[in-house]
């Protein structure tokens, strides 16, 4: 996982590619939360392959992108069969199409498509360094705020050049499902649950957490005002 969806952390891919390399291992990165919000270059991260998805960076949902590199898509068969993905059928056999056509069978998802390629272009247009800025301010301002509030633990680390621009939260003697539905009574919008982390919040001591996202669209007076239903979570409980 390039970027913790649960503790924002960022990895040190190179690190784990380095380390697979010496045991002969093929390496697969979930970049689902590093593309949308941060420039990637995954040739330079040396991963064989990577995935990601379109809904989390401002595309439909039902699409994503997967990277490998080409002489492994070669080597790996197609996994459904259908129309344009062959050049020869035989009533025992098959010849396919070259990578990466032979592992889109049958009609494809165009609108999505369309959808997912015109948000890359926003996304490029804006600048990926500029987006990356924007949320590491949005991102310390988050960090900042929530440390400073009683009984509200951040999971990851604490340094915001370490960590993309959310923050997952344990608070104190109040169910993370309890504090997303009162943050939703003041217009305030978190994910509440494991984020398909069980394990990793057990180790923390959690069964669940409440998480904010900061992305391209959101404010300075955004994060304040979350900070500031949160800072009301608590004491509504009587905490």
């Amino acid at each position: 996982t390039h970027v913790s969806n649960v503790t924002g952390a960022i990895a040190d891919v190179p690190r784990f590619v380095a380390l697979a390399q010496k045991v002969g291992a093929l390496t697969v990165l979930d970049a689902c939360q590093s593309v949308p919000h941060m420039p990637v270059d995954f040739p330079a991260l040396g991963v064989d392959f990577a995935a990601f998805s379109g809904h989390k960076m401002l595309a439909p949902t039902g699409i994503g992108a997967l990277y490998g590199r080409a002489e492994l898509l070669d080597a790996l068969p197609p996994f459904l069969t259908g129309g344009s993905m062959i050049t020869r059928v035989e009533l025992q056999d098959a010849d396919y199409m070259p990578a990466p056509i032979k592992f889109e069978a049958g009609t494809q998802r165009v609108s999505q498509a369309v959808a997912f390629a015109e948000a890359v272009r926003y996304l490029q247009h804006l600048g990926m360094d500029n987006v990356h800025a924007w949320e590491q301010e949005l991102g310390a301002r988050l960090v900042a705020g929530v440390q400073n509030i009683e009984g509200v633990r951040l999971l990851g680390p604490t340094d915001p050049n370490k960590r993309a621009g959310l923050v997952s939260l344990g608070i104190d003697g109040v169910h993370p499902h309890d504090a997303g539905q009162l943050l939703d009574t003041k217009g305030i919008a978190v994910r509440v649950g494991h984020h398909c982390a069980q394990p990793l919040h057990r180790s923390a001591g959690l069964t669940a957490s409440t998480r904010a996202s900061a992305y391209i669209y959101n404010t300075t007076e955004d994060i304040d005002a979350f900070l500031a239903a949160l800072a009301e979570v608590r004491p509504y409980f009587g905490l």
